[in-house]
């Protein structure tokens, strides 16, 4: 439990510190699946929203980037035999590379830890009563970004695909997002 602690508390100052920094801070979405092991049986998907701060670390190409998501899983929610719905919460801290950047567009890899709980009811092949999940994973989240900066004020991102590599054969990865500045 100190372990998690000490990642909220990291978290938490990143957050702090980037007031003293240029940074803009993101809200959007987009599409999630999330698998929750090798099987592709157990494939779930749904909506996140995202909320994210960009902290550019003085005058460069590297900036912070402190995540937070919700998921809604709910492709098998309605499914009349073995009905299913999870939600999932991520925080996470990327490090991003401005790799190409011209005239208002931005190409920026990035990559970071990250901590994924899951919580839901899983009806089951066999159980008769729904059997409540609750699990969390540690992982590495990856993608890329492309950003359109109309002004200092507005910018709007578009992640196409993330991906998170994390322990017990859990992945999850989102589709398509598009986010907004809105600080």
């Amino acid at each position: 439990m100190k372990k998690y602690i000490k990642i909220l508390v990291i978290f938490i100052l990143f957050i702090v510190i980037s007031k003293e920094s240029k940074a803009q801070v993101y809200l959007g979405g987009g599409g999630v699946i999330s698998q929750f092991s090798s099987a592709s049986l157990e494939e779930y998907r749904g909506i996140g929203a995202i909320v994210q701060r960009q902290i550019y670390l003085k005058d460069s190409r590297l900036s912070l980037t402190p995540t937070l998501q919700g998921s809604w899983l709910t492709d098998k929610q309605y499914n009349e035999n073995f009905s299913e719905f999870y939600t999932s919460v991520s925080a996470g801290v990327h490090l991003n590379y401005d790799l190409l950047s011209f005239n208002k567009f931005r190409f920026t890899p990035f990559a970071g830890p990250s901590f994924v709980w899951v919580t839901g009811t899983d009806a089951g092949v066999l159980a008769q009563v729904p059997q409540a999940v609750n699990f969390y994973r540690l992982g590495l989240e990856v993608g890329a970004s492309l950003t359109y900066i109309h002004s200092e004020k507005f910018s709007i991102k578009l992640i196409p695909l993330t991906y998170t590599f994390s322990n017990k054969e859990f992945v999850q990865g989102n589709v398509l997002s598009l986010l907004f500045q809105i600080m």
